[in-house]
């Protein structure tokens, strides 16, 4: 049986490591830190950002459209005190 020519074989150097031809061919994790954050809290986090900015926009219009229905009113009253001319 003939070894399968599509998978090269790594050979790692007499200290154990390997070159970079090898490297660039198989798979070699990372031993970096612990992930800091789940995925799952993230996500929780970014739906709560994006209500957060929602609700804000919302409460912020909310607010303008009062303040120009106070002014429209206060409008119509001085327009009703003025005589027609």
């Amino acid at each position: 049986m003939q070894p399968d020519s599509t998978q090269p074989q790594a050979a790692p150097t007499t200290s154990g490591t390997l070159t970079p031809a090898d490297r660039s061919t198989e798979f070699v994790p990372d031993k970096g830190g612990a992930e800091s954050a789940s995925a799952g809290s993230l996500l929780v986090w970014a739906y709560l950002l994006m209500w957060t900015m929602l609700l804000g926009f919302v409460l912020m219009t909310w607010l303008r459209q009062q303040r120009i229905n106070d002014r429209v009113a206060r409008l119509e009253q001085a327009l009703a005190r003025k005589p027609a001319s």
